[in-house]
């Protein structure tokens, strides 16, 4: 998704870009988590500044929402995967283990969670932590800071 907008700030590699929060759109955006204005008619997004934006100049920024829906799926099905797999194992061990079938099974349960988590966790952060961030793509209009 390709919205516009207009850079109000600059931290480090990350520019914080206000858009315009059209109901229709923002119903759909999937950046919306991101952005700290969901009910007001403008919105606050930090976005990645390669083009190196400056305050004033207006921007469009592209939101990369098929990395969102990557992201979800491997999160959600990493999680149930772990969770079924942790239940089972933990039921599989109850015949070696002297607790009972269900301590177990929630034993298996919450080791898998812990590990899958751990897992999810240093994944995204290596690799999708840059990919998710929506990007400035291209510069409309100038503003002061150009000269």
């Amino acid at each position: 998704m390709r919205d516009k907008g207009l850079v109000i700030a600059i931290k480090n590699n990350l520019a914080q870009v206000e858009v315009q929060c059209l109901i229709e759109s923002c119903g759909r955006c999937s950046a919306r988590s991101l952005c700290t204005g969901q009910d007001k008619s403008k919105g606050h997004l930090d976005v990645q500044n390669p083009l190196k934006a400056c305050v004033g100049d207006e921007v469009e920024i592209e939101i990369p929402e098929a990395k969102y829906n990557q992201a979800l799926i491997l999160l959600f099905g990493t999680l149930l995967t772990a969770l079924l797999f942790g239940m089972g194992g933990g039921y599989l061990l109850s015949f070696l283990i002297p607790l009972s079938a269900s301590a177990t099974s929630i034993l298996g349960l919450i080791l898998a969670v812990i590990i899958s988590g751990a897992f999810l966790f240093r994944h995204f952060k290596r690799k999708f932590h840059d990919q998710l961030y929506p990007m400035i793509t291209d510069i409309l209009n100038k503003g002061d800071c150009h000269g």
